[in-house]
């Protein structure tokens, strides 16, 4: 309250004092519970009102049952309905997936040919002549390796290859194949064969509009069947027809068969390259790349039409990476490689390769990535896998791959070993089309080794046996992969002359040929080009690993220690997962009497190739001068069973010997 007022109190209400009438069923209950049994008017009134009771309790128990029960059906209502919706949206549901299934069906159809009652008689009957003309174009398809997807045809033949079986009546699949008809993107072929006067007429047509129309012998059926698919196949499938003529040309050897498959293969492409549609342009650009008559600068050019409509197609991306890797230009090679695989992370750019390469050209990608930057364990891992995962024309070349992979982590008895008999699986054919042939994994493991005359002999055998048989894109590589090294080889073996006149006609952007040219120039005592050549190999790789770590070589020999160390720390940041520099700055350490760096340098090279027996060697010396004496033996026994030069298997031989006599 406020203000200081009182509150003022409401007046009571009086009691009522009227007499109240006593409840008869009140007095009736008193008297039961006083244990006298009432009569009269209060038994009476008592029994009706038990009745009444009894009534209204089966009343409500009724009014229950016939609400519980409405409930139950109503339940049963909804349940019902829930059930036929669910019924109908299940069939429409099923209904629209055969519908979007039919619409989606690609392939090929051929329908039963027309053939005259005597060529029936002879067992040509109208299935007949359409299964010979249907296994003539699985042959065509299956022999054809190509990274284009089959969504990207016009005529998409993917599902397969089939000939029609006439209907026997109504049923489901007679349906379905009346919707797929309608709605799908097969493509249908019919025919018919006859007599002629000179032999047997084939004509075939398809539901695209393409007719062929052929004669030939009667006693040749089969002949005119090849001869019907491979045109049919030329015009309903030309881009695939192409890679066919290309792929076969390249089993040939150099001579006019071989140069008139190339032609008609080029002429077909450079067609597609001039189509309206994009689509067909960037792959006739892509297969005229590999049919050029010119060098990998050709290619480049060719390949760069495609890259203009499509500059992020993974598969023209690596493609470029392999030609820039041809002509030597390795930097260029890796940033190449680099938006490859930034392309492939991307779903819808992968999808723009067919299944198969979708597997190989990722692994392919990564496997060049780690090679360039001498990572040569994860370079052997992808290789491998490869192997296993491959089944398409890459399986050769991550096979010969893999072998410089093991030699390059020192690990050179067991990639002959495998070379041999990768040469005793493969055949001849695949050594016509490419620079990894036997002869390089014998040349690579021969230098690994410092075995420098058996280097120059498989490299002179490879320019004698493989050269001349080499299409004109990889024969023009052999500046640029095959002649550096070779050069290189006969220095090592005192031939400076021979050497200087090989690596003066290698071209002067090529990475490995500069290379080279510092390396000869250096053994030559020729210190001013050493450092110039150096200098320019350093430039053209600024990203690569290679050149640093041979300059530090270089400065090491000259005894120029720190600055050699500079060099190997700039070839670490440039390829951390590779073991060379790690090695060589180890043997800087250890100039310097830095015994326990050098371990340490030793240690983590073995970390990235655990099998280098003159790592294991330079290791055992280290710890031998810090008096570790027993873990050196282990060393030097741990580096006899490794692969090792004439020289340093003699000095682990002699520090073994000289341990056993103490």
């Amino acid at each position: 309250m406020t203000d200081g007022m009182k509150p003022t109190r409401r007046p009571r209400r009086p009691r009522s004092t009227a007499p109240t009438t006593p409840d008869p069923v009140e007095i009736a209950m008193e008297i039961e519970a006083s244990g006298e049994s009432p009569t009269g008017e209060a038994s009476a009134l008592l029994r009706r009102h038990s009745a009444l009771i009894d009534e209204q309790i089966g009343l409500a128990r009724k009014q229950f049952i016939l609400a519980s029960n409405e409930i139950f059906r109503n339940r049963i209502r909804s349940i019902r309905d829930i059930a036929i919706a669910a019924m109908v949206v299940a069939l429409v549901v099923a209904a629209g997936a055969v519908v979007w299934s039919a619409s989606r069906t690609t392939g090929l159809v051929i329908q039963p040919f027309t053939v005259p009652p005597e060529l029936v008689e002879d067992g040509l009957d109208g299935r007949a002549v359409a299964a010979l003309f249907q296994d003539e174009l699985v042959r065509l398809d299956v022999t054809t390796d190509s990274a284009r997807p089959p969504a990207s045809f016009r005529n998409d033949w993917s599902e397969g290859i089939t000939v029609e079986v006439e209907a026997g009546g109504l049923s489901l699949t007679d349906t379905y194949r009346a919707l797929v008809r309608w709605l799908g993107k097969e493509t249908y072929i019919n025919g018919g064969l006859s007599r002629t006067t000179s032999g047997l007429e084939l004509v075939i047509r398809s539901s695209d509009g393409t007719a062929v129309t052929l004669q030939g012998p009667v006693d040749r059926p089969s002949d005119l069947m090849r001869q019907a698919a491979e045109r049919f196949y030329e015009r309903t499938q030309p881009y695939r027809y192409a890679i066919y003529l290309n792929t076969k040309a390249l089993t040939l050897p150099a001579g006019p068969e071989r140069q008139a498959f190339d032609d008609r293969s080029r002429a077909i492409l450079t067609t597609l390259s001039s189509s309206p549609s994009e689509t067909e342009r960037l792959w006739g650009y892509n297969g005229l790349q590999f049919v050029s008559d010119g060098s990998a600068r050709e290619a480049i050019a060719i390949l760069q039409g495609g890259l203009e409509i499509d500059p992020e197609h993974p598969l023209l991306l690596f493609n470029l990476a392999s030609h820039r890797d041809l002509l030597g230009r390795n930097e260029a090679a890796f940033l190449a490689a680099q938006r490859a695989a930034r392309s492939l992370t991307n779903h819808r750019n992968q999808v723009k390769i067919s299944a198969n390469r979708q597997i190989s050209v990722p692994i392919m990608v990564q496997a060049r990535l780690a090679e360039l930057q001498g990572d040569w364990t994860q370079a052997l891992d992808l290789r491998t896998e490869g192997m296993s995962e491959i089944q398409d024309q890459f399986w050769s070349d991550n096979a010969r791959r893999r072998l410089v992979t093991l030699i390059a982590l020192r690990r050179a008895s067991e990639a002959l070993d495998l070379n041999a008999r990768l040469n005793l699986e493969e055949g001849t054919d695949y050594y016509r089309v490419t620079l990894i042939t036997p002869f390089f994994p014998r040349a690579e493991a021969a230098a690994s080794l410092e075995q420098w005359p058996q280097a120059v002999a498989a490299l002179e055998a490879f320019e004698a046996e493989v050269a001349p048989n080499l299409p004109a894109l990889t024969s023009g590589a052999r500046s640029t992969f095959v002649w550096p090294r070779l050069a290189y080889a006969r220095a090592r073996t005192g031939d400076l002359a021979g050497a200087q006149a090989l690596i003066a006609a290698t071209p002067l952007d090529c990475y490995l040929c500069v290379r080279e040219r510092a390396r000869i120039a250096e053994l030559a005592g020729d210190r001013a080009g050493a450092d110039r050549w150096s200098a320019e190999a350093r430039r053209q790789g600024p990203s690569l690993p290679f050149a640093f770590a041979e300059r530090g070589q270089m400065l090491m020999a000259r005894g120029d220690i720190a600055g050699a160390i500079d060099f190997y720390e700039q070839a670490v940041e440039r390829g951390p997962r590779w073991a060379d520099p790690q090695k060589d700055w180890g043997d800087a350490l250890m100039a310097q009497g830095d015994e326990a760096g050098a371990i340490r340098k030793y240690r983590a090279a073995a970390e990235r190739a655990p099998r280098w027996g003159a790592l294991h060697l330079a290791w055992g010396r280290a710890l031998e001068a810090e008096g570790r004496r027993d873990q050196a033996r282990e060393k030097y026994a741990e580096a006899a069973r490794m692969d090792l030069s004439a020289a340093d298997r003699a000095e682990v031989v002699r520090r073994l010997g000289a341990w056993r006599q103490r």
